[in-house]
């Protein structure tokens, strides 16, 4: 998270007070206490509500990703959709382990004490996970939209390689589009206040706030507008489709109408999966425009809660895939039931056989 509003107003709040006829020595030394006492946040119940709040999407995210990456690899299958499925888990992992750390670090100690890579890679690490989750999804839907309308073709084109391929090109392109935070991203020292040791936090340095403005809405349309039109045609497509068949396929002894009902579980599974992530990422990135636009002292004291929303979704998807997916369930007991047993052996982990998820 920028810490340009928080530096923004402390330097505000020295100059205030250095300029003050009465100001001295001993008022610069209560004030000076008062400042660094505050910088730490722990006694403040915003802070104790959203440590709380952390703890539990920490541990849920690190584990069910986890589960999830080591549950779904073992498929023998390897359906162009699961790797997909595997990336999004994947990039919630990423969030998990290298943003929300420092995240909480900041909020419990306002300086920035990670030093000047870490300020420059972890907005970074967050756009880049957070732009190829929607990517991933986008994949998906499309892939589910080509499998339904050319089933034959599909079936023919689509190759473990062809998934890869794709997945290198999300995270390339996911990183062009973050590209700038690598370069604008920097620590600034509060050094300038008279009896106060320097300070440092990480701020986004852009040459004119307009710059800010445009390239948060840039991101807002290539992170979610544009994959939303995506997913919004893709899944029409596919629903309308999906009438048609049950209109006219009639109930027989192949399976038709199991497969009908799979193929519906699956379309539903992946429009959950999206609608969560609109929900859990699209505020923080609306009030952050806002933010840059209006300098809203009450917008800023909102995101560190809607950039928790977000950072959850990392936490929210495991559960979606554990409560939405039977096979899924069943999948993760067979793993763990074998690392009980077997202590984790790779041969045994080799022979589980996992069902397809979406």
């Amino acid at each position: 998270m920028d810490q340009h509003s928080e530096l923004k107003n402390y330097r505000h709040y020295f100059r205030e007070h250095s300029n003050e006829s009465s100001f001295n020595y001993t008022l610069a030394d209560d004030i000076i206490q008062e400042f660094e006492a505050n910088l730490f946040t722990l006694n403040k119940f915003s802070t104790i509500v959203l440590l709380s709040m952390y703890t539990p999407i920490f541990i849920i995210g690190l584990v069910g990703n986890i589960l999830i990456i080591a549950s779904v690899t073992a498929d023998k299958a390897r359906k162009s959709n699961l790797y997909f499925l595997v990336n999004l888990a994947l990039s919630d992992l990423v969030v998990t382990v290298f943003c929300m750390p420092t995240c909480i670090g900041t909020i419990v100690y306002k300086p920035w004490v990670y030093g000047r890579v870490l300020c420059k890679f972890t907005a970074f690490v967050q756009g880049v996970a957070v732009a190829v989750s929607i990517f991933s999804m986008t994949a998906m839907s499309v892939d589910r939209y080509f499998s339904l309308q050319y089933p034959i073709r599909a079936h023919r084109e689509s190759s473990s390689g062809q998934a890869c391929s794709v997945i290198i090109a999300m995270w390339v392109i996911a990183g062009l589009f973050m590209g700038p935070l690598l370069y604008i991203r920097d620590v600034d020292v509060l050094q300038d206040v008279p009896f106060l040791r320097p300070m440092s936090f990480c701020i986004e340095k852009w040459p004119h706030v307009r710059d800010r403005q445009a390239y948060g809405v840039f991101l807002m349309f290539v992170v979610f507008i544009i994959p939303a039109f995506t997913i919004g045609i893709c899944y029409g497509s596919i629903g309308r489709a999906l009438c048609v068949i049950e209109r006219h396929e009639r109930v027989s002894s192949d399976g038709s109408t199991q497969r009908l009902m799979s193929r519906k579980r699956a379309a539903r599974m992946v429009i959950i999966l999206i609608c969560a992530f609109m929900f859990c990422w699209f505020p923080y990135s609306v009030l952050s425009i806002l933010a840059d636009i209006s300098d809203n002292g009450t917008l800023v004291s909102v995101i560190p809660f809607v950039l928790w929303l977000g950072q959850a979704h990392s936490a929210f998807n495991p559960m979606l895939y554990w409560s939405l997916n039977r096979r899924f369930r069943t999948s993760l007991h067979r793993l763990v039931s074998v690392v009980r047993i077997t202590g984790c052996s790779s041969t045994s982990a080799n022979n589980v056989t996992i069902p397809h998820y979406v």
